[in-house]
């Protein structure tokens, strides 16, 4: 159907309509079309049959479709990033957000294939659509009635080797979290030689594990026990086991905890071991050598 312009004769501006309301209006460019509206107020772009308020298709950059709404409730997205709802016509809230209008997961896709949902309890899943599917493969962050807030799993079929999470740090590979020998983890760290220099034995062990001060406390937030060292006393002495300063505060002034990590301990305590191994046998053998003397 024809389609006319009519000019506002109180005032400037203007308005496109068809020839009667029922009709179909298009608007081309370079002989192609480019936009249509129905006879029901639906917009395509990229499309000449759009089936929802908004649908715009584009097969070489992908398309956007608007998942649209009932007539009690309309979802929006609001760039303030708050949240909003209509119902039955009248806004609660200042904003708006993404999300399904019922019981259904939210999904996201590349090259036509999904890589990522979030689930109808809200749980975030990657690489697999169930949350124990990272049994086999996949992340799975959330709570499921199992009891665990996260799973991580690999698709290898390999039984040692196959790393869950890999830390980086400028394009060399700092450490990972891996399956060992059956349903095992490893916590690994590189040490690998050949990424150290300078390289020495370990000297003055036993003075230094001397110096430690093992504690036994209570935690404040529940009253239970704990055992272990006090974070800074400790930094005193192997500051490789610590990381923060103390009585560090966030902007906000609260507490910014320093961190613990006691397997840089194993070193020292190694050397030690050695070091008094080493009195031991001098000790052993000059008690031999008195006992021959005396005739023992």
């Amino acid at each position: 159907m024809a389609s006319s312009i009519n000019a506002s004769t109180s005032g400037p501006g203007g308005v496109i309509t068809t020839a009667d309301n029922s009709g179909i209006l298009n608007i081309q460019t370079a002989g192609t079309n480019a936009l249509t509206i129905n006879g029901s107020q639906q917009i395509g772009i990229g499309t000449t049959t759009p089936n929802s308020p908004l649908q715009i298709v584009n097969s070489t950059v992908g398309q956007v479709l608007t998942l649209t709404s009932s007539s009690t409730n309309i979802y929006g997205l609001a760039t303030d990033g708050t949240i909003s709802t209509y119902t039955g016509g009248v806004l609660t809230g200042s904003g708006g957000f993404v999300g399904t209008a019922s019981a259904h997961p939210y999904i996201f896709r590349t090259n036509n294939t999904e890589v990522m949902r979030i689930d109808s309890s809200g749980n975030l899943l990657i690489s697999t659509t169930t949350s124990t599917g990272a049994t086999s493969g996949g992340w799975f962050l959330g709570k499921y009635a199992g009891g665990a807030s996260g799973l991580v799993g690999h698709n290898s079929s390999a039984v040692t080797g196959d790393s869950f999470i890999s830390f980086w740090v400028q394009g060399n590979l700092a450490g990972n979290i891996s399956q060992q020998a059956g349903y095992t983890t490893n916590y690994g760290t590189s040490s690998d030689y050949r990424l150290k220099e300078n390289i020495a034995p370990m000297t003055g062990a036993l003075d230094k594990i001397k110096a430690l001060k093992p504690v036994t406390y209570n935690w404040k937030v529940d009253g239970s026990a704990g055992q272990g060292f006090i974070a800074h006393e400790l930094q005193d002495v192997v500051p490789d086991c610590v990381v923060g300063k103390k009585d560090a505060v966030n902007e906000d002034g609260s507490i910014k905890p320093q961190q613990i990590d006691t397997s840089f301990l194993v070193a020292t305590l190694t050397a030690a071991i050695q070091e008094l191994n080493a009195k031991v046998e001098a000790q052993a053998a000059t008690i031999t050598a008195l006992q021959a003397k005396v005739g023992v």
